[in-house]
């Protein structure tokens, strides 16, 4: 396995660490394809909350534009590595059946941003920076950005951030709905890990379905929705956890969840 993608398994947990300091974990196509790999592969293993970060102080600062420039490609080749590696990375993360939580450190810019975007939750530190910086290098966001980030700030935020390629720091990513939590970078390891933990306590089952609804909901109307949500409701009533929140409930103990 490669060592650009760090793999931690543990308590129903993947950590998933982009593992490039020495350029502030910016991508390349063998990064993109091992985290898709480990994205995949987390939920196959049972793992109810995936946690996608990066080491030394950054999340991603992007692609790796040295790289790409020294392996000289041309734009076909270029466009080959979006669409083979980049792309498939981004679904796989958007698509996994459980709950992706971006731990945000540092940096998240160009594409690492849209990485993050593409995940479920955003947690990030006091010393975060995300940034659609792609107009700076004469292109447009090509991880989902144009579609996930107007979804959190609205159109016209989203167009300001894309066309000026300015960088948002933490507190205001809150304010503009990028981000769910701003923590203390001194303690941020540890708070992320007690929210993904929190995740991971509650069903498997209702957590997957619940997100699958949420994802459907986007578009439709509510009716759409409310007959989504009674098709799912009765999925779980028949699975063999149907009863256990309610019984746990009843008699004052944890739920014992049978489903992964």
């Amino acid at each position: 396995m490669s060592n650009t993608v760090l793999c931690i398994r543990n308590n129903f947990i993947t950590t998933i660490t982009i593992n490039r300091p020495d350029v502030k974990n910016a991508v390349d196509d063998e990064t993109m394809n091992q985290i898709r790999k480990e994205v995949e592969e987390s939920y196959e293993d049972g793992s109810r909350v995936v946690i996608l970060t990066g080491n030394g102080g950054a999340f991603s600062s992007g692609a790796d534009i040295k790289k790409a420039l020294q392996s000289k490609l041309n734009p076909e080749e270029a466009i080959s590595v979006l669409t083979d590696s980049y792309a498939p990375a981004i679904k796989a993360v958007r698509n996994c059946p459980c709950p992706v939580i971006a731990a945000i450190d540092g940096i998240a810019a160009g594409i690492g941003l849209d990485l993050a975007l593409a995940c479920d939750i955003r947690l990030v530190s006091d010393t975060a920076q995300l940034s659609e910086l792609f107009i700076r290098v004469g292109l447009v966001p090509d991880g989902g950005g144009t579609y996930n980030l107007q979804r959190l700030v609205g159109p016209a935020k989203a167009m300001e951030l894309t066309f000026t390629g300015d960088s948002v720091p933490a507190d205001e990513a809150l304010k503009l709905g990028m981000v769910n939590h701003v923590f203390s970078s001194d303690t941020f390891t540890d708070d992320v890990m007690k929210f993904a933990s929190k995740i991971a306590m509650q069903s498997p089952t209702a957590i997957r379905k619940a997100k699958t609804a949420i994802l459907a909901a986007q578009t439709g109307t509510l009716e759409d929705a409310m007959s989504r949500e009674a098709k799912l409701q009765l999925e779980i009533f028949q699975s063999e956890d149907g009863f256990e929140g309610f019984r746990a409930f009843l008699e004052k103990r944890p739920p014992k969840w049978m489903s992964q």
